[in-house]
């Protein structure tokens, strides 16, 4: 029988360290395939949202084309050919993958048809993953010619592969390295396998010339692209928002970018508007103190769940009764913005700062610093001998709320969740009926919770989803809405289990926005603001409806040459 790849004439390769190299080969292509489909799934996640969409689409373009591809190569028809056809696909994949990253940032910013290129890019990376299998076992068949032996080999190789490239996309490169970075050196990457793979079967490359200079070029390319790289990526992002970028990091779990001129300033989150210094306060206000007045006794203790910017936990302790204040955030970049950042330093009023004392929390979960909170003494002596007076211990906990809510014991007499919209199977977990459920037992008897809800306007069917879903739980909920001018209308709930909260009257702390007929206008919902008539909607994490109607928006009214819907803000 002949074997087909190579010619009967040709003898068969020996060499022990070529069948090694080629299951070193084997195992990194497992590996890189499956992070270039994680690298391309998550920038169109941190650019587009919608997760599920994203990575459904761009998963299943990427498994169509490796399946194109493994038609395609046996138009490869030529033994001889089999090495050289690998390393020009490992060249090329090298440099459209290494790339990606960085051209699809920039196509963001500059085109139009953004996701043409995507998509696009997309197809072309799977079609050269595809080739890399299909390839791989042609030319290890000139040691394994048994097909069972062949096919065993690879195939088992590339699996491991693929979990080993699993294991540092989740707990080396994302925590590590931002997108770009990470699609570059693993372009790099490849084109070093491209170059290994070309010195262990020169003497079966024919077109020796034509494959160096291939390779040449795009390690030329490649190498140019990555020195290039940050100023291009800092210029493209400058072009995706109207005021100056001031500040700009990037953690593993999204892009961090601080805008604005003069005192003046603004936080995005993956190109979200978390909040405007010129506003914030009508948002952060309404989100705490109906809530804390709602109470009806003096808040002590009080968690807060999101809200890594401080600002929250800044109208929290204007109540002088606060003794302590938990902070569970995911992001540490962005609790250490919080306390690092001037300007945000400034907005907080100090509210994650001060002297840090380490802390273990239960169940072997690291509950982060505790922050004592003090203020100047009031007196004209406490002011000019320098003495402080304690406010309230606030305590960081980066960890995610859910894990907290079910995991952490405690009780709390108010808990604020500031939670990002539901746009994503993450984030509508904390909207979800089993949420609320076990967010009861977290909550000291009479105890309130405080809930961000996004807009009742336009994302309304979203919005009052968040009422259903309390009152599935077993909550007596009270809307509030008010307009702050960077969001647009804007909504949030109060829950609570024995009685509705019904917070009235004169905030009892300083205040820039509420007063007592603000909280009183803030419950009144007109006609198109109010629930809508088709039903309630209980959002759960097996059927996430919230995400659904979030991401879906509300349908415009208006003459039928004008389709769409209203867009979420936040």
């Amino acid at each position: 029988m002949t074997d087909p790849a190579h010619s009967p004439s040709e003898p068969r390769l020996g060499g022990g360290w070529r069948r090694a190299l080629l299951a070193v080969v084997v195992l990194f292509l497992g590996g890189s395939g499956l992070v270039y489909e994680y690298c391309l799934s998550t920038l169109a996640t941190h650019l587009l949202g919608n997760s599920i969409e994203q990575f459904s689409l761009i998963i299943a373009l990427m498994l169509f084309a490796m399946g194109i591809a493994g038609m395609a190569q046996r138009f490869v028809s030529h033994p001889a050919r089999v090495a050289e056809a690998f390393v020009l696909t490992e060249t090329l994949l090298g440099l459209v993958g290494g790339a990606s990253a960085v051209l699809l940032y920039l196509a963001f910013a500059w085109l139009s048809h953004f996701t043409a290129a995507l998509y696009g890019l997309a197809l072309l990376i799977g079609f050269g993953i595809g080739l890399e299998i299909p390839l791989l076992l042609r030319i290890n068949a000139r040691w394994r010619s048994d097909l069972k032996d062949n096919v065993g080999d690879v195939f088992a190789l590339d699996y491991i592969g693929a979990l080993a490239g699993a294991v540092v996309w989740a707990f080396v490169l994302l925590p590590w390295f931002s997108l770009d970075k990470i699609s570059l050196f693993l372009g790099l990457a490849n084109l070093a396998v491209a170059g290994a793979t070309l010195v262990a079967f020169w003497q079966q490359i024919e077109r020796r010339l034509l494959v160096i200079g291939v390779l040449a070029a795009s390690v030329a390319g490649l190498a140019g692209l990555t020195l290039a790289a940050p100023g291009l990526v800092t210029d493209a992002r400058q072009r995706l928002y109207a005021d100056p970028i001031r500040h700009h990091v990037s953690s593993a779990f999204q892009d961090i970018v601080v805008t604005g001129a003069g005192q003046r300033f603004s936080l995005y989150l993956n190109g979200h508007l978390q909040f405007d210094s010129e506003d914030e306060y009508i948002y952060h206000e309404l989100l705490v103190h109906p809530a804390l007045m709602a109470l009806g006794r003096p808040p002590r203790r009080v968690l807060v769940l999101g809200g890594g910017d401080g600002l929250a936990v800044r109208e929290v302790l204007r109540w002088p009764s606060v003794e302590r204040v938990l902070l569970v955030d995911l992001d540490p970049a962005v609790t250490a913005l919080a306390r690092e950042y001037e300007p945000l330093v400034r907005l907080t009023e100090g509210a994650l700062l001060d002297a840090r004392v380490s802390t273990a929390a239960p169940q072997g979960v690291s509950a982060g610093p505790t922050v004592p909170v003090e203020k100047a003494g009031e007196s004209l002596r406490d002011t000019l001998l320098g003495l402080r007076e304690h406010v309230a211990d606030v305590q960081l906990l980066h960890l995610d709320a859910d894990l907290f809510v079910r995991h952490i014991p405690g009780e709390w007499d108010a808990v604020i969740c500031d939670f990002p919209d539901p746009s994503s199977p993450d984030l509508a977990k904390l909207f979800s009926l089993e949420f609320y459920q076990q967010l009861r037992r977290r909550l000291a008897p009479g105890g309130v919770v405080a809930v961000q809800s996004g807009s009742p306007y336009t994302t309304r069917r979203a919005y009052w989803a968040v009422a259903d879903t309390l009152q599935a739980a077993g909550f007596q909920t009270t809307a509030l809405h008010a307009h702050v001018p960077n969001f647009g209308e804007w909504g949030w709930h109060l829950a609570r289990l024995e009685a509705q909260p019904a917070p009235a009257g004169e905030p009892p702390v300083p205040t820039r926005f509420l007063d007592g007929p603000t909280l009183a206008a803030a419950q009144v919902f007109p006609r198109p603001l109010a629930r809508p008539a088709d039903g309630a909607v209980v959002t759960t994490r097996l059927d996430p409806r919230i995400m659904y109607l979030y991401t879906r928006g509300e349908p415009l009214s208006g003459p039928h040459w004008f389709p769409g819907s209203t867009r979420p803000h936040r």
